[in-house]
């Protein structure tokens, strides 16, 4: 009887382990914390910082494009997956990091922020297989707050690939697009976020992470991924955050971007150089953890193209729509929509395509000669740009569809071929700009600001 009764306890003291988080992270708390770019401090031009950026964005959009194409072609969302088929996430090769701490006493991690996926790991000491990061590994083993998570626990049952081969101990495994895989021991543990204001104030709350000691991939010289998605396994989801927001600066910049998540009121946008406007935000149970708005079109000059709303919708077997995403760095758009948009741009231009163009930089325009001359500060005239949503239009600013590239003559669009019928509104879209995900009001708002 007493055996039973112990072995109650602890499966009721793993539950309430992670439930706890919600009601340990309550009243007026917000987290504000410094979101780092994974190419910050290489002393790179900006031309130089975007192909890298685009490249990434390349890998981003084909595994964007097999999360979407997994589950129109199976019919079935993640939860209804077939036995023996893996579902995939997009990938690990992201683009913002966030320092933070796990364990008692605090052990540091560097972890990348994923607004398109759930799970919140990092890679674990000892480790059978793993990728290169900045940090030493976590060890469990020297954390008094580490606590495998018995396979009662209700964030287990939520992973979908999970082994309970140990009734004490719930092992995970979870698929990225881009080939990212981690193995490991999911857990709850004390996560530590420090306040990028200073004055040394830190939030401490429970959460329950992977623990990964067989990770292959890329994590991009990041330790680990906070999942800032939808379904239960994500920081969101565990912490009941019902706002969160992030501002992030043009590259390169000395200013710092950053993330806020909380009791937020109104008064983010305090800072904001220009009005708010507000979207409404869509679910799709086929990818539920994909941030979906309703997109309508675009305006290219003073023209808006003549593109069916249908070519944005999203579908009831999880095709199409328009998700906004963080770990995304390029827009990406349907073959046929992004052909109309080049070819708006070109006839307002009247500039040749660059000519054996490196396919990394996207779609490039040759600027003529005598703008190839001049100040490598001056810009040549561009047609404007606006992305329309239901109740907002958003007009951009140039730096954030172009790049100038003067020492190689080219004008290039900071646009990409989503693979599939799908489109993503990547960050640069986003940069200098307040981002507010409601999630009570199911609503995303943005407001120019200089962050």
């Amino acid at each position: 009887m007493k055996l039973r009764l112990v072995a109650l306890v602890l499966a009721v003291a793993s539950v309430y382990a992670c439930s706890s988080a919600a009601s340990a992270f309550a009243g007026d708390d917000v987290v504000r914390v410094a979101l780092k770019h994974v190419d910050a401090g290489k002393q790179l031009s900006r031309p130089e910082l975007i192909r890298r950026a685009m490249r990434r964005s390349k890998a981003r959009a084909a595994a964007l494009s097999a999360v979407r194409n997994r589950a129109r072609f199976s019919g079935k969302n993640e939860q209804q997956t077939p036995a023996g088929v893996l579902p995939v996430r997009p990938s690990g090769d992201l683009e913002y990091v966030i320092d933070l701490a796990i364990g008692t006493p605090p052990q540091p991690v560097s972890a990348l922020l994923d607004t398109g996926s759930d799970l919140i790991w990092t890679q674990c000491a000892p480790c059978a297989s793993c990728l290169s990061q900045p940090d030493p590994l976590f060890a469990p083993g020297q954390s008094a707050s580490y606590e495998p998570m018995r396979c009662a626990g209700t964030l287990c049952s939520d992973i979908l690939h999970h082994s309970c081969e140990r009734p004490d101990t719930c092992t995970y495994r979870y698929n990225y697009g881009d080939g990212t895989m981690t193995v490991g021991v999911y857990a709850t543990e004390r996560f530590t976020f420090a306040s990028s204001g200073g004055g040394g104030l830190t939030t401490t709350v429970p959460l329950g992470f992977g623990c990964g000691s067989v990770n292959v991939g890329s994590l991009n010289n990041g330790s680990g991924i906070v999942g800032f998605g939808r379904n239960p396994l994500s920081l969101v989801s565990q912490l009941s955050i019902r706002r969160f927001s992030y501002c992030l600066t043009s590259y390169p910049s000395r200013r710092q971007s950053t993330l806020l998540f909380g009791s937020l009121s109104d008064g983010v946008y305090g800072d904001a150089t220009g009005r708010v406007q507000t979207t409404p935000l869509l679910q799709s149970p086929q990818n539920p953890t994909f941030y979906y708005v309703h997109f309508t079109g675009l305006t290219v000059g003073v023209r808006r193209l003549r593109i069916p709303e249908s070519a944005f919708a999203l579908r009831p077997d999880g095709s199409g729509g328009v998700i906004v995403d963080s770990g995304t760095a390029l827009t990406l758009l349907p073959a046929a929509v992004l052909a109309e948009v080049v070819r708006a741009f070109r006839q307002q231009l009247r500039l040749p395509f660059a000519n054996g163009g490196n396919p990394e930089d996207g779609v490039c325009f040759l600027v003529p000669a005598a703008w190839r001359r001049s100040s490598s500060t001056s810009q040549m005239p561009v047609p404007r740009m606006v992305l329309h949503f239901q109740g907002a239009d958003l007009d951009l600013p140039r730096r954030n569809y172009v790049l100038d590239d003067h020492r190689r003559g080219r004008l290039c669009l900071l646009l990409a071929d989503s693979g599939d019928d799908g489109s993503t509104i990547g960050n640069l879209v986003q940069q200098d700009m307040r981002v507010l995900y409601d999630l009570e009001a199911e609503t995303l708002s943005i407001a120019p600001t200089r962050c």
